[in-house]
């Protein structure tokens, strides 16, 4: 030590001291590293997967499509096609040879026929870009399964009729109407669609879905947009059932009040034994979505050939719209 007290080897135990440490510090790493290696080695001691995630269901789904109506034709009921017609259809088409186009075009002779091709109608350029050649009883039975679904963008706004044998009996009907109908398919041509049907269902994975239950809508009734249901009503319910209060019965009871009011039991209306059989207590939003999804599921052996709403939203839409037109509208769910 200096003879003014301080310490003359002081910043050389400063650096020895750093110089210590930095030595340990090394060395304490490289035993580490010894231990620990640092590098992956070349066989994992456990094989850690990625987990696989499952295809979208829209890619391992095959579209399903209508089921051909060809085997169908020669024993189809002609009659029971006529009523659907007159029913659904009568409204917006007219069916005499040389009638004049309304809403829709005539369909006298529409079986054999040119595709979206008849005089006096304005076709859509949706349906337009759709016409190859003639109406043929495969391409008849697509367009009827799903109007929107075989034209993307057509003006008609009608859902299809889903039922198989509906649709067949509705185009062996449709064939009818014409001075030279169109023949009836061969045995062979019935043979290789039959042959075909299977074939298909076997190549879809898992075979056929199974029928989905009626979803639930009560958190559309919020979002429910009453123009649009009007607009719907008008379009595919009007030609049947009037909606005024006090109106007459037509082709369907009066609607006026329906919502809320007890089922199938409009005064003045003769229902038929299949939907007095499921009448239980009064039309709640849920069972009259259920009813409007699909009326031949919710009473089989009804007479309401209609196919039902399939859109969740539109349903909502259309019971919201009814429910509008009451003296005591009730409150529905989500609202």
């Amino acid at each position: 030590m200096s003879k003014s007290g301080k310490d003359s080897l002081l910043i050389n135990k400063i650096a020895a001291g750093i110089l210590t440490a930095g030595i340990i510090f090394w060395g304490a790493n490289r035993i580490a590293h010894v231990l620990v290696p640092d590098e992956s080695p070349k066989t994992p001691a456990i094989a850690i997967t990625a987990p696989q995630t499952a295809a979208p269901a829209a890619a391992m789904a095959v579209a399903a499509g209508p089921e051909t109506i060809i085997p169908l034709l020669a024993t189809a009921d002609v009659p029971k096609g006529a009523a659907f017609v007159q029913q659904q259809c009568a409204a917006c088409h007219t069916l005499t040879s040389g009638g004049a186009a309304g809403v829709g075009p005539n369909l006298y002779g529409v079986v054999g026929g040119p595709m979206f091709a008849g005089s006096g109608f304005t076709y859509s350029a949706a349906v337009k870009a759709k016409a190859k050649g003639n109406w043929d009883y495969a391409s008849m039975a697509s367009w009827l399964y799903d109007p929107s679904a075989f034209a993307p963008g057509t003006a008609m706004g009608y859902p299809g009729i889903k039922n198989t044998q509906t649709r067949a009996d509705v185009v062996a009907y449709l064939r009818t109407l014409s001075a030279s109908p169109l023949p009836l398919p061969t045995p062979d041509e019935v043979k290789a669609a039959s042959a075909a049907a299977p074939a298909a269902a076997a190549a879809a994975p898992g075979g056929a879905p199974a029928p989905a239950a009626a979803p639930s809508i009560d958190t559309m009734f919020a979002k429910a947009d009453l123009s649009k249901g009007q607009d719907f009503f008008q379009q595919q319910c009007s030609a049947c059932h009037t909606l005024n209060k006090g109106g007459a019965n037509g082709v369907g009871p009066n609607l006026y009040g329906v919502v809320g009011a007890k089922m199938f039991a409009t005064a003045g209306f003769n229902y038929s034994d299949a939907v007095k059989a499921k009448a239980n207590g009064t039309w709640t939003a849920d069972t009259m979505s259920d009813w409007l999804l699909s009326p031949s599921s919710f009473a089989n052996g009804t007479m309401m050939g209609y196919p039902g709403i399939k859109n969740d939203q539109t349903r909502a839409d259309v019971i919201a719209y009814l429910n509008k037109n009451s003296d005591s509208p009730i409150k529905l769910p989500g609202t």
